[in-house]
């Protein structure tokens, strides 16, 4: 066996945060696919609006494990009366918005799938894993 003499600390120390932090990334980046959600499987208003802002750390592991992710354009698929009601959660859940959004923008690897698939994480108003299907509300 040679030893590795020629080898710099820096490659080496490269090759080992290449290999831990593989598997953090893997779930997100590699594998979830983004589908639609249209009118036919939208939940209540009354129900997006009791989950606008909240996002358990449960919802959020689920989008990091998910193999798709569904996506709600809520300004698309709601009627006018709906949508005011979704912007007046909007504005009266503002702190949990913030939080919600900025522990996406934590986890490096949701922030980079967010990022891949053109989806503004400022858009964000809900996340869900109703009977292990993760899905994001848009507003």
């Amino acid at each position: 066996m040679k030893p590795m003499h020629g080898v710099s600390a820096a490659v080496l120390l490269a090759a080992l945060l290449s290999v831990s932090g593989a598997p953090a990334f893997a779930a997100t980046m590699d594998h979830a696919k983004v589908t639609i959600g249209t009118k036919t499987d939208l939940v209540p208003v009354s129900r997006l609006v009791e989950m606008i802002g909240t996002g358990a750390a449960g919802d959020l592991a689920a989008l990091d494990k998910a193999g798709e992710i569904k996506t709600y354009d809520t300004k698309t698929l709601y009627p006018a009366a709906d949508q005011a009601k979704i912007a007046s959660a909007e504005t009266t859940k503002a702190s949990q918005l913030g939080k919600l959004r900025d522990s996406i923008r934590g986890d490096a690897a949701l922030k980079a799938w967010f990022e891949t698939n053109h989806i503004d994480v400022n858009r964000v108003v809900a996340v869900g894993n109703p009977s292990g299907h993760a899905e994001v509300f848009l507003y």
